[in-house]
């Protein structure tokens, strides 16, 4: 990914700055967004005490998450590997945007609110700013501009983000599927597919962040050179925990076409287990689809010790698209057939049940 432009924001600190030199300092860097896409005639953007935003016509899908220093992201990995707060901002956008493109929707507007101590650089703080711009105008959000937010101190850095949208041209895609395709499903059988980057590297990324970096590199050296995993796959897996792509666009182009469906964000055998609860049905995954998944990431599974059909099945935060295809109705571009929900009694061979293994806020 090309470098972001830098703007020399010094030491300064949120103590130095006081609320309205910050407020300042992250206007600036989201104004990007707004000479992009001006507010509609008789909105009211970032300024006032609320934004005043035009309501679509068939309802708004509302999704928000929040990220927190030392359970979301560490200042500095044991890797390490230094999050930078254009990190954080391009993750918190992506993640929500991912929401609402799961519900078939095309996001429209942004707020957040951001915590931290007093302490904080600056152009950390600016960081997040331009990484959530940046992450609005490369993700293909092409529609979404920023609402408003809050500032607030905190003992610990924290962003929270909400995302708004409106439905895209074939409805809102839920988790739930209709009588008429859940009894068609249940009767016939169907297809599972999966929209957006191969389900693995980003908790690949967050094996590597989470180990030592005096243990990486011995175990580096300790594997035949043939084994050992490369600067891109290394990059690859990192950036996918960092700066993870949702497909945008996938869910509402996709729409019409799928049964159900939902974003990947706890795993792909977590949210399909979720899927299937919701419909009474159970989702397996194509042998062959997993193994080709989990080829790509082999030396870096032998770099760790984990068996790479772990990250693959069990890692979150890749942000895919995960949906059942509606029978008879062909599969929508940017996705791809992974598995199969069987007809009533029937074990589809060559395919495993997808289970609930994934991540857990709580765990």
């Amino acid at each position: 990914m090309p470098a972001a432009e830098h703007h020399d924001d010094g030491a300064r600190t949120l103590a130095g700055l006081g609320e309205a030199g910050v407020l300042r300092l992250i206007g600036r860097e989201l104004a990007v967004v707004e000479e992009r896409r001006p507010w509609p005639e008789g909105s009211v953007g970032i300024g006032d005490d609320a934004a005043l935003l035009p309501v679509s016509p068939g309802g708004t899908l509302v999704s928000t998450d929040s990220m927190a220093e030392g359970h979301d992201w560490l200042p500095t990995w044991p890797a390490g590997v230094r999050t930078r707060g254009f990190d954080v901002g391009w993750k918190a956008a992506a993640q929500n945007l991912s929401d609402i493109n799961a519900m078939g929707g095309v996001p429209t507007a942004l707020v957040m609110a951001l915590t931290g101590p007093r302490r904080t650089e600056a152009a950390w703080i600016a960081g997040v700013a331009r990484g959530l711009a940046t992450a609005l105008l490369r993700l293909g959000a092409d529609e979404c501009r920023v609402a408003g937010g809050d500032l607030g101190g905190a003992d610990r850095a924290g962003l929270a983000v909400t995302v708004l949208g409106r439905p895209g041209a074939h409805g809102v895609l839920r988790r739930t599927m209709g009588e008429q395709d859940l009894a068609a499903v249940r009767s016939e059988g169907g297809a599972v597919v999966h929209a957006g980057s191969a389900p693995g590297w980003a908790a690949a990324g967050l094996a590597l962040l989470l180990t030592d970096r005096a243990e990486l590199e011995e175990r580096w050296h300790a594997l035949a050179p043939q084994d050992r995993p490369g600067p891109r796959e290394l990059v690859r897996a990192v950036r996918a925990q960092l700066r993870p792509r949702p497909p945008l666009g996938a869910g509402p182009a996709g729409a019409g076409a799928l049964a159900c469906g939902m974003d990947v964000s706890d795993g792909l055998g977590r949210d399909a287990d979720r899927l299937a609860a919701a419909n009474g049905v159970q989702l397996w995954a194509d042998e062959a689809w997993v193994a080709e998944a989990a080829a790509p990431l082999r030396r870096l599974g032998r770099l760790l010790d984990i068996a790479p059909e772990e990250w693959v099945l069990g890692g979150g935060e890749d942000y895919g698209l995960l949906a059942v295809l509606r029978p008879g109705h062909g599969v929508p571009p940017g996705f791809r057939v992974i598995g199969a929900v069987p007809s009533s009694g029937r074990v589809p061979a060559g395919h495993r049940l997808l289970g609930e293994a994934g991540w857990d806020h709580f765990a």
